[in-house]
């Protein structure tokens, strides 16, 4: 992990070779997530995911906070959000900040919340 200003603790960028973690639809996690490699979101997170690359899927549905360099959701997030890059597919449901470098929002979309852009 490593710090690049704004208060805000990045994920290290995944390594080549780096396997995807694969959270599938029938699994909930009450807790936290972390990985140095991408992590896709199937089913339910209930705390934080910390990873590199976060794929939350049209199946997705995370209750908490997740920090990457690159976000996309086509389920649902509530909570808070932080990614250099994020992208709001439009099938996904929002419900969350999110503090972003770059931020795409497809329409379609459902978003409520506050933008914030850093960097």
């Amino acid at each position: 992990m490593n710090a690049h200003g704004n208060d805000i603790l990045w994920p290290e960028p995944a390594t080549s070779g780096s396997r995807r973690s694969i959270l599938a639809s029938d699994l909930e996690i009450n807790g936290d997530v972390v990985s140095r490699g991408p992590v896709d979101l199937l089913g339910k997170v209930i705390g934080s995911v910390f990873a590199p690359e976060v794929v939350v899927a049209s199946t997705g549905d995370l209750d908490g906070k997740a920090v990457a360099l690159d976000l996309v959701v086509f389920g649902k997030a509530q909570g808070v959000i932080q990614a250099r890059k994020a992208t709001l597919a439009s099938t996904s449901v929002v419900l969350a900040d999110v503090l972003h470098e770059r931020i795409a929002i497809e329409a379609g979309a459902w978003f409520e919340g506050e933008l914030s852009r850093r960097g």
